[in-house]
């Protein structure tokens, strides 16, 4: 989970600006990344949270870790979820010149269940027409288009 803290903080100096959220989802077949705009429009964002939650049921994830900005405080966050665990950790930003100071660890209690109810429980059917909506949004051609990322070492 810190490799994912780390890939938002490079992203964030490269970019030298907001990122959208970076989600690193697991899944039997290898792990896959998606970068994915949660719209301030209420209706949107949760139409965009049910898709993923569908991609992940999908794709049969057993957890994910999602890094994104927060404004307040200003900081980086990854916050990583499965069916029985939960961590997180946040790393706040100097802008001028731009530094991020070292992760501090959150507890279950200051994450919220937002982002842990994201996560797929039980059974779950997929219609053909909900499969190929997934297609368009997380496909190759999609528009926020699933990566298979290779393994990388958590201590980077």
């Amino acid at each position: 989970m810190l490799a994912d803290l780390a890939r938002a903080q490079r992203l964030i100096r490269r970019m030298g600006d907001e990122i959208d959220p970076q989600f690193r989802i697991a899944a039997p077949g290898g792990d896959v990344w998606i970068a994915m705009t949660l719209t301030d429009d209420e209706s949107e964002r949760a139409n965009r949270r049910a898709l993923l939650s569908d991609f992940m049921a999908w794709k049969l994830a057993p957890g994910f870790v999602m890094a994104a900005e927060i404004a307040e405080p200003d900081a980086v966050f990854a916050m990583g979820v499965s069916v029985s665990d939960f961590a997180a950790a946040v790393s706040l930003i100097t802008r001028e010149p731009l530094a991020f100071s070292e992760a501090v660890w959150i507890g279950r209690d200051q994450g919220g269940e937002d982002l842990p109810s994201l996560l797929p429980r039980g059974s779950r059917t997929l219609s053909g027409e909900r499969l190929k909506e997934l297609d368009e949004w997380f496909g190759p051609a999609g528009r926020f288009p699933a990566v298979k990322i290779a393994a990388e070492s958590e201590d980077k």
